[in-house]
C-alpha cells in the first residue's frame, strides 16, 4: 500500500476515535451525576439550622477584647476581606498570624505569646502537678490573660457553631480553636488553691460547652476539637480532681450536667461530613479558578465541579446513613465495605481528574468515628466512676461492677478492667493512635488494698483541703 493512501487512512482513523472520544466525553458531561448521587447530594446539602446563639463569631474574635456587639460588624469586614484576597490583619506571617482580623486596627490581638503558651496546660496528664508546683508563676500568667479566659468560658452560652464563610468556604476564617483550653490552667490553680468547688463546677461547664458545641457544629474539624476538649483535655482534668478529693465531697451541679446521656449530635458524624463535603467542594471551585493558562485546557475538560461534588457526596452520605448512626448508638464498630469506585465507569469519561480525586478521598475520613466513639465512652466510663463514688462501691466490687456495666459503658470490645496496678480503670480504644487504652485513675477509696505496690501521682497525693 503506497505510503500516502496508508497515512490518509490513518489520519482518517486517528480523526474517528478524537470525534468518538469526544462524543463519549459530551455524553458523560451531558448525563453528569446518577441518580443515586444526586440524592446524596440533596441530603448533604440539607445542613440543620442551628437552635440558639452560634459560637463562631465570638470564637473567632475570641482574642480581641472588644464588645460582643461588635463581633457581626468585624466578622462581616474579615470575611470581605477574605473574598477579595487581603489578609484581614493586612501584611503577616501566615505561621504566626493564621488567625488575624482586621479588628487588630482598634484592638490588641490578646492571645498569649508562644511562649507562654506552652505554659498553659493541655491534654496531657500532670496538669495539677505543674500547676502546684509554681503557684505563683502561674498565679501571674492566669491574671495576665484574666480577660482573655473570661471570653473563652462565656462560650458557654452559644448553642453550637456555624462556620461562615458561604460558598467560598475554604476562605473561611479559621478561629483559634487553641485558645479554648486557657481555662483549664485557670481550674487547675483554683483546685490546688484550695477552691474545689469553682475549680469544679469551670472544668464541668467546660466538658459541657464543648459537647454541645463540637457536635452542634458544620465542621469536622470544630466535631473533633469539640470530642477532644470535652472528653481528653477537660474530663481529664476531671478525674485527676476526682482523685484527689474525698468521697463525701458534694460536687457542682454542673457536673451532673457534663457526663450526662449523649445528645442525638453526639451520636453522629453527618453534620460534620455535610461541612467537609462543602469543603472539598470549594477547594475544587478554587483550583478550578486558580490555575494559570496552561492548565486551563485540563481543568475545563478534565474536572467537573458538579459531577465530583456529586461523587464525593454519595462516599460521605455513609455517614448520615441510619447503618452509621446505629453503629456509633451502640458503640460498635463502623464498617463500611466499600471497595474504591475505580475509573472503569461512565461518568469517569467526562471527569477523570473529579474521578481520581474522589478515589484519593475514598475512605479517608473513615476514622474520624472511632475518634467520636472513644470520647463518648470515655465519658460515658467516668460518668460510672461517679455513679460508684455515690452508691458507695467498696473497692473489692470495682472489678465485679465493671462487668455488670460493661454495656452500659460501651461494647464488648471496650474490655472494661482494672489497670495492672489495680489503682485505674482500663477501657479499650478504637482509634489508637495515641495508645490501644484510655486510663482514669481511680480514687483511693476505689482502690483495693491488694492493688500494686506503686501508686500513681494522682492516688498518692493527699486530698486537698477546702
Amino acid at each position: 500500500m503506497p505510503l500516502k493512501k496508508w497515512a490518509k487512512r490513518f489520519g482518517s482513523a486517528v480523526l474517528m476515535l478524537a470525534l468518538a472520544v469526544a462524543g463519549l466525553w459530551t455524553v458523560s458531561r451531558l448525563m453528569g451525576p446518577t441518580d443515586a448521587q444526586e440524592a446524596a447530594l440533596a441530603r448533604m446539602r440539607d445542613i440543620p439550622p442551628l437552635n440558639g446563639r452560634n459560637a463562631f463569631p465570638a470564637l473567632w474574635l475570641v482574642a480581641y477584647d472588644m464588645p460582643e456587639a461588635e463581633h457581626d460588624d468585624w466578622l462581616a469586614e474579615d470575611l470581605r476581606r477574605h473574598a477579595a484576597g487581603q489578609p484581614p490583619g493586612g501584611a503577616y506571617d501566615a505561621a504566626e498570624k493564621a488567625h488575624a482580623s482586621a479588628a487588630e486596627r482598634r484592638y490588641a490581638d490578646r492571645m498569649p505569646s508562644p511562649d507562654e503558651f506552652d505554659l498553659f496546660c493541655g491534654s496531657a496528664p500532670g496538669c495539677l502537678d505543674r500547676v502546684g508546683a509554681d503557684r505563683g508563676r502561674y498565679a501571674d500568667l492566669l491574671r495576665r490573660h484574666a480577660a482573655l479566659l473570661d471570653r473563652v468560658e462565656a462560650l458557654s452560652a452559644y448553642a453550637g457553631i456555624r462556620h461562615a464563610g458561604g460558598e467560598n468556604i475554604l476562605g473561611t476564617l479559621i478561629p483559634p480553636y487553641q485558645a479554648a483550653k486557657l481555662p483549664a490552667t485557670r481550674h487547675a490553680l483554683d483546685f490546688v488553691e484550695g477552691r474545689r468547688d469553682r475549680a469544679f463546677d469551670g472544668t464541668c461547664r467546660a466538658i459541657a460547652t464543648w459537647r454541645r458545641l463540637g457536635a452542634d457544629s458544620d465542621s469536622l474539624i470544630s466535631r473533633i476539637i469539640g470530642v477532644a476538649y470535652a472528653a481528653d483535655l477537660y474530663g481529664g482534668l476531671f478525674v485527676d480532681m476526682l482523685a484527689r478529693t474525698p468521697r463525701d465531697v458534694a460536687l457542682p451541679a454542673s457536673c451532673a450536667q457534663a457526663f450526662s446521656a449523649p445528645a442525638d449530635g453526639e451520636l453522629s458524624l453527618c453534620m460534620a461530613m455535610q461541612g467537609e463535603l462543602k469543603f472539598m467542594q470549594s477547594a475544587v471551585r478554587m483550583a478550578d479558578a486558580n490555575v494559570s493558562t496552561s492548565e486551563r485546557l485540563t481543568m475545563l475538560f478534565g474536572l467537573s465541579a458538579d459531577m465530583t461534588e456529586a461523587e464525593r457526596a454519595e462516599q460521605l452520605a455513609f455517614h448520615c446513613s441510619a447503618e452509621a448512626q446505629r453503629a456509633i448508638a451502640a458503640d460498635t464498630r463502623i464498617e463500611r465495605n466499600v471497595p474504591e469506585p475505580g475509573f472503569l465507569r461512565f461518568e469517569c469519561v467526562g471527569n477523570p481528574v473529579g474521578c481520581m480525586l474522589a478515589n484519593i478521598a475514598h475512605g479517608s475520613l473513615d476514622g474520624y468515628g472511632d475518634r467520636i466513639q472513644d470520647g463518648n465512652a470515655k465519658l460515658r466510663l467516668i460518668a460510672e466512676l461517679l455513679r460508684m463514688r455515690a452508691d458507695g462501691t467498696p473497692p473489692e466490687q470495682v472489678a465485679v461492677r465493671l462487668r455488670t456495666v460493661q454495656d452500659r459503658v460501651g461494647s464488648r470490645l471496650r474490655a472494661l478492667s482494672l489497670g495492672e496496678d489495680g489503682r485505674t480503670l482500663r477501657m479499650r480504644n478504637y482509634e489508637t493512635s495515641r495508645g490501644e487504652f484510655t486510663e482514669i485513675p481511680l480514687p483511693p477509696y476505689l482502690q483495693s488494698a491488694s492493688s500494686g505496690s506503686v501508686p500513681s501521682k494522682a492516688a498518692a497525693s493527699k486530698p486537698v483541703s477546702p
